[in-house]
């Protein structure tokens, strides 16, 4: 209102005069209130009617209204040339008027070198008549040492008659707050603007349409487009032409409706260059502007070409793994296919009537064969430790026994060499683990067929013992030494190395691959363990490593007497043989018919399938890889066969395949179990027994239910089986009763784990401990879990069909508990 009515007021006064007193109100930048209000009002209203000279009493009024008012007052006269000064003036540098002799000498030197002249110049403007009316900010020195700004404004009230001023007033203002308001607002755009500027970020603002309002210099560089280029064009005139239709919907739709979007887009650059860009984008909503967005993107274009890259490295190295798997699984067949025929029909040899000399000429084939099987395997074992596919087991054994047996089996070998071959065994006699024992005996056999092979004469000593025995876990400590060729000391480092020997001329003197070291030294530290070698070219070597297994109670491992086999124990059963090496079809007609078996041979999966729908057999022996159609694919035409008898047919897989993986997909193909080749006469007639005792039972079973006795007074059937045990206790019931109670102490531990395992969802966890309870399954002859524990082993480590594994599971635990029972009866344990 006091504006409004002061600018009225000066509008009717067109001199100098009422031009200052306009000034003089528009000094205040705040609302004035009260009777110092009313009073100024009406002091510049009269001011209209005064003329340029002002009475006393008005000045006085008007020095004394500004003061009223807030404002620093002074005055100055030129005819005197006197200043004067309100108390506040000094009060605003921290001086009182009490303390000063001479306040407008004290004030004029309180001025900032550097501003004044301006000052110096108002003076002089002034004096000529030039200016009425001034207003400047400057800077002022506090009694501290500090600075203050002040708002200097000031008009003349009083002039001569030539127009010159004769007085002027004014105010000054503390405007030091503002000033550093004002510095810090320029300080922060400063710093806003260099992040705009020098950021390496790629930023941008843009309109709701897509439309460029503003460009970095960093993205003018990635695009090598000037900001005119740029500035006022749609983002999509950027994007590829393929990606442009889908800029609206999949970025514009979705930052304007959620405010934000992030992701991955494609630029194209001024030289037709493909950018991948980052993104992060706001939308920006101020009151009274048009929203926008506001874009920050980094380049990402070396990185999504390192990973496509990476990508088509990746794709090209698993092609090369598939590759080099493919190729080891057909080296295998190729080798083992032969090598089957060529061990067997030695074996049939041994069985004949031979001289000593020919007797001596088969042991070398058979020594021969035995080792070039070796190398196939040792290529096959490094593989799977490549691969991460080596599984270790978990079974109590006897450290000593093992030992023992492994070194008894290179009694010979020394003898021939005149090699003295000693053990100093310091172990416990007592002491049992559990571990992996076959990978304690292939380690072992390594080392000592070395350290045999590379000794001419001397010895060979082997010592064990305890290393530290810590409650749960026992530390053995392994040294093999030997008085052999030794290794140089810039070879050790080397040895362990895949196909490395210490010299060249090691595989031409001595043979091998160099696979064996490499080996054992990965399965010993698969195990925890630790592996040293000491060496002196020309006077030996030892190993030394450690191993740490389990305790377990000795009573858990019980000897396992020679099994004495009877060949002729199946009867006459009818053997389908589907395999296409002439070979090996005679070789398996001759070891079956010997035992009293019926057999059929074919060539080809096509006409074992046109075989048994011709004829009923007991059992058929698959090989995997044959001509038309391959063992898998028979057996997938077998187990769709509409008469259900012959479908279920038991299918043993006859594999030179020995990676690891394969069992897997012969079972999951419909075969019911596998036998490697080469494979002995034992082991042929293990497997059938095995699987034709398999049928049997779940023949016996179809009608039992868990938990329910047979009707009437018949004997009820049995949930197991001891036939298996039976057939390799060699007549021994002590045996049979020592493995019915470790299976009742053992396997109750593992279920549980193996229920816990699939509460916590662990399926690959599952499908291990599911494997490890398969082969007690098979041994106890639980025919009615045969099928149930193979699909929670796959279905677990496939990762599929996991919402049917609770209840597979927990029927697996119910029928064991129930088959618990029955044995604590039959045994009376």
């Amino acid at each position: 209102v006091a504006r409004v009515l002061a600018e009225r007021a000066l509008q009717q006064k067109a001199d100098e005069l009422a031009l200052a007193g306009k000034e003089i109100l528009l000094l205040k930048q705040q609302s004035i209130t009260g009777p110092e209000q009313n009073e100024l009002v009406a002091f510049v209203s009269g001011m209209a009617t005064e003329g340029p000279a002002l009475p006393h009493e008005k000045m006085l009024k008007l020095w004394t209204t500004l003061e009223k008012i807030g404002d620093n007052v002074w005055e100055h006269d030129f005819r005197t040339g006197k200043t004067y000064f309100s108390q506040k003036e000094f009060e605003l540098l921290g001086y009182s008027l009490e303390e000063l002799e001479d306040p407008p000498a004290l004030w004029w030197s309180r001025i900032y070198k550097d501003d004044f002249w301006i000052l110096e110049e108002n003076d002089h403007k002034y004096r000529e008549g030039s200016i009425y009316h001034h207003s400047n900010e400057y800077r002022m020195l506090h009694r501290d040492g500090s600075i203050k700004w002040v708002l200097d404004r000031g008009v003349v009230v009083e002039a001569a008659a030539d127009g010159k001023p004769l007085k002027i007033i004014g105010t000054h203002a503390d405007i030091t707050f503002l000033k550093d308001m004002e510095e810090e607002r320029e300080k922060s755009e400063k710093r806003y603007r260099d992040l705009f500027n020098y950021s390496q970020a790629l930023i941008c603002t843009h309109d709701l349409t897509g439309i460029l309002l503003s460009v970095n210099p960093a993205i003018q560089s990635a695009l090598q487009y000037s900001a005119e280029e740029m500035v006022g064009k749609n983002i999509a005139d950027f994007v590829p032409k393929e990606m442009r239709p889908l800029f609206a919907s999949n970025y514009l739709d979705i930052i304007i409706k959620n405010g934000r979007a992030e992701g991955v887009f494609s630029v194209i650059s001024k030289a037709g260059k493909k950018l991948y860009l980052l993104y992060q984008n706001y939308k920006v909503e101020e009151p009274g502007n048009d929203p926008y967005i506001i874009g920050f993107s980094q380049d990402i274009t070396e990185r999504i070409l390192a990973e496509q890259e990476l990508m088509h490295t990746k794709r090209l190295t698993e092609e090369a793994s598939k590759a080099k798997e493919t190729f080891l699984a057909n080296m295998s067949h190729e080798i083992r296919t032969p090598m089957n025929g060529i061990m067997g029909i030695a074996g049939l040899m041994a069985k004949t009537a031979l001289d000593t000399q020919q007797r001596n000429y088969l042991q070398l084939i058979q020594d021969s064969a035995q080792n070039l099987l070796r190398i196939v395997n040792d290529i096959l074992d490094l593989e799977k430790i490549e691969a991460g596919k080596i599984e270790l087991e978990e079974i109590p054994f006897s450290v000593s026994e093992k030992i023992t047996d492994t070194i008894q089996s290179f009694t010979y070998k020394a003898e021939e060499k005149d090699i003295r071959l000693s053990y100093h065994n310091q172990l416990p006699p007592d002491l049992h683990v559990i571990g992996d024992p076959y990978r304690l005996v292939q380690v072992l056999n390594n080392f000592l067929g070395n350290a045999l092979k590379f000794t001419e004469k001397g010895l060979v000593h082997m010592t064990s013992g305890v290393k530290f025995d810590k409650g749960e876990w026992v530390a053995i400590e392994f040294a093999i030494e030997d008085s052999g060729i030794g290794i140089s000391e810039e070879k050790i480092n080397i040895i362990f190395n895949p196909f490395v020997q210490a010299n060249t001329d090691t595989t031409r003197k001595y043979g091998g691959t160099g696979l064996g070291l490499s080996i054992c030294k990965n399965l010993i530290e698969m195990q925890g363990g630790e592996l040293w070698v000491e060496s002196e070219l020309g006077k030996g070597t030892l190993f030394r490593f450690i191993i740490p297994y389990k305790h377990c109670q000795s009573d858990l491992v019980a000897p396992a007497p020679p099994a004495v086999i009877n060949y002729t124990s199946l009867g006459a059963k009818r053997i389908l043989v589907a395999e296409d090496v002439e070979l090996n079809q005679f070789l398996a007609r001759h070891i079956m018919e010997s035992w009293g078996f019926r057999v059929v041979v074919v060539d080809n999966g096509r006409k074992a399938l046109q075989a048994l729908q011709q004829e009923d057999f007991d059992l058929i022996l698959m090989d995997i890889q044959m001509p038309e159609m391959d063992g898998i694919e028979a057996t997938r035409h077998i187990r769709r066969l509409g008469d259900a008898r012959k479908a279920s047919i038991p299918i043993i897989a006859l594999t030179a395949n020995a990676l690891k993986g394969d069992s897997e997909k012969y079972m999951r193909a419909g075969m019911n179990d596998y036998l490697s080749k080469p494979f002995s006469e034992e082991q042929l007639f293990t497997v059938i027994q095995r699987n034709l005792q398999s049928v049997n039972m779940e023949n016996n079973t179809e009608s039992l239910t868990v938990g329910n006795p047979a009707p009437g007074n018949a004997t009820p059937t049995r949930l197991y089986d001891l036939g298996m045990v039976r057939s390799v206790s060699g007549g021994d019931e002590g045996f049979i009763k020592k493995m019915v109670e470790l299976f009742i102490e053992t396997v109750p531990p593992g279920l549980e784990e193996l229920r816990q395992a699939v509460r916590d969802q662990q399926w690959e966890r599952v499908g291990k401990l599911a494997h490890k309870l398969k082969s007690t399954v098979d041994s106890m002859g639980i025919a009615s879990l045969k099928d149930d524990i193979r699909t929670v082993e796959q279905n677990g480590k496939q990762q599929q069909d996991t919402a049917a594994l609770a209840p597979l599971v927990q029927k697996i635990s119910e029928v064991i508990a129930a088959c618990m029972e029955e044995l604590k009866v039959d045994f009376s344990l």
